[in-house]
């Protein structure tokens, strides 16, 4: 039975829905989400999602095909907390790869609190040592489709922007911590999400970008070496062109060297307020971070 529940906490309304829900907007997510300062504006496109659990991955060939997007099509429940607090559960026994998994979700003055719990039971989903978790947000009017964080590119520390537009195209894929090591996949696998940015890397777990109406939507994460940012613009507009003002601007949680029954577990902060500059998105995840 396809479940919704509504979500109303500090300056947010939302619409959290099921896969079953929510199966012709790709899966499990808010549609819409709004704030209080542009109250009939959806944070996400009203025809996809935000926050969804899309992918889970592991490299290997021969799980090429459920490397994509198992997490839409597995059995997922709701459960209400609060009337501004609510998960999407996937069972171990749903779910594709034998995961158990929560997402938990929390909306407040001008963020909204996430924290994901998974607990293994098939040994076999790690074959090459590492399972990768997946969300995917795509965003209704940015101001650009690329996204800012303090990190390297080609080994110079300092701001970065990523999705520029290139000769060839435009910035597109995932970028890791620059503590942490390539992850490995073999011939025949689905790479699509797991070959990081050569250049580009992160020292700071948090990006962010601009949306209409002057605000800025950051993600931040307690986590360095765990997290990857993603950023792709698959949407088109009316000329058949990809949509620069409907990025997807997503996020990964990769658990090295996993053990079945094990609980693991991070945070995350979804920012949305008016922008002032990149300092001050600097300071209000430094606060975040610094707090219990």
């Amino acid at each position: 039975m396809a479940e919704t529940i509504e979500l109303r906490g500090g300056s947010f309304r939302g619409l959290l829905l099921d896969n079953e829900a929510n199966a012709d907007r790709q899966g499990s997510g808010f549609t819409p989400l709004c704030h209080r300062s542009r109250p009939d504006h959806n944070l996400f496109r009203d025809d996809a999602v935000g926050l969804n659990f899309e992918h889970v991955m592991n490299g290997a060939a021969a799980d090429a095909d459920r490397s994509m997007f198992t997490p839409r099509r597995d059995r997922c429940l709701l459960l209400s907390h609060s009337p501004g607090e609510a998960s999407v559960l996937h069972p171990a026994a749903d779910s594709s790869w034998g995961i158990e998994s929560e997402m938990r979700y929390r909306l407040g003055p001008d963020w909204v609190d996430m924290e994901f719990t998974a607990r293994l039971t098939d040994e076999s989903c790690a074959p090459l040592g590492y399972v990768a978790f997946m969300w995917a947000s795509y965003m209704n009017r940015t101001r650009g489709r690329a996204i800012h964080f303090y990190g390297t590119c080609d080994g110079e520390e300092g701001w970065v922007r990523f999705g520029e537009d290139l000769a060839d195209g435009f910035e597109t894929g995932t970028v890791a911590h620059a503590s942490v090591d390539p992850l490995p996949c073999e011939e025949g696998a689905q790479t699509l999400n797991i070959v990081e940015d050569p250049r580009k890397r992160f020292l700071l777990p948090f990006y962010y970008g601009l949306t209409e109406g002057g605000m800025v939507y950051a993600m931040m994460f307690d986590q360095e070496a765990p997290v990857r940012f993603a950023l792709w613009n698959f949407i088109r507009d009316e000329r058949g062109r990809p949509d620069p003002h409907s990025p997807a601007w997503d996020w990964q949680y990769v658990i090295r060297a996993p053990e079945v029954g094990r609980t693991c577990r991070y945070r995350s902060r979804l920012l949305y307020r008016p922008f002032v500059d990149r300092e001050a998105v600097r300071s209000a995840y430094e606060e975040w971070a610094a707090g219990p």
